[in-house]
């Protein structure tokens, strides 16, 4: 049995069991973002460039792309927000409820994504549950961008969804079909 059938058979059984292509891409997108924040990212919340990776895996490259850009900035302006709210407010209750209240209201006034409206509201309550974690802040708009990076890597680069590897393939039948032309042509 050649390498191609291998591969064939072997997607066929993991299809079989649930584990489709998606699947695979989204798990090992987390598991890289993982590992790659403990080794380069110095703090302690490895799990948020798993979160993102997870958040931001789809199927295909656009819908990546843009879920990553959605949750950047929301947790980038939640992250902000509450920076700023629990400079005037003690984390309680209240700061919560402020926070959350004038995130979503700000997004629903600047007419932002529901999906970008609700990375703020989460990353204020995250912010504010650890204040007292330095560097959390921080740590959480890096690993979000570094586990979005990691998914969109995994998902166009390393493993392309079959619309991209389709147009691919197509493209080169394009390219081989033009120099046949090109050859077959009384002036070439």
């Amino acid at each position: 049995m050649n390498i191609k059938a291998k591969i064939e058979k072997t997607g066929s059984l993991l299809t079989s069991i649930g584990v489709t292509l998606p699947i695979f891409k989204t798990a090992l997108a987390a598991g890289i973002s993982w590992w790659l924040a403990t080794l380069f990212l110095p703090h302690f919340f490895p799990y948020l460039a798993p979160l993102a990776a997870v958040l931001v895996s789809n199927a295909t490259a656009a819908e990546s792309l843009e879920k990553a850009k959605n949750r950047i900035s929301g947790v980038i302006g939640g992250v902000m927000l509450s920076i700023l709210i629990a400079h005037w407010i003690p984390v309680s209750g209240v700061a919560v409820f402020l926070s959350v209240l004038i995130g979503l209201a700000l997004a629903t006034l600047l007419k932002l994504n529901q999906e970008i409206a609700n990375q703020i509201g989460v990353s204020v309550i995250m912010v504010l549950a650890f204040i007292n974690s330095p560097g959390y802040e921080w740590a959480r708009i890096l690993e979000t961008i570094f586990g979005s990076i990691i998914a969109i890597f995994i998902n166009v680069i390393l493993i392309p969804p079959k619309t991209l590897s389709s147009k691919i393939k197509k493209m080169h039948r394009m390219k081989r079909k033009k120099r046949s032309l090109i050859t077959d042509s009384p002036h070439g």
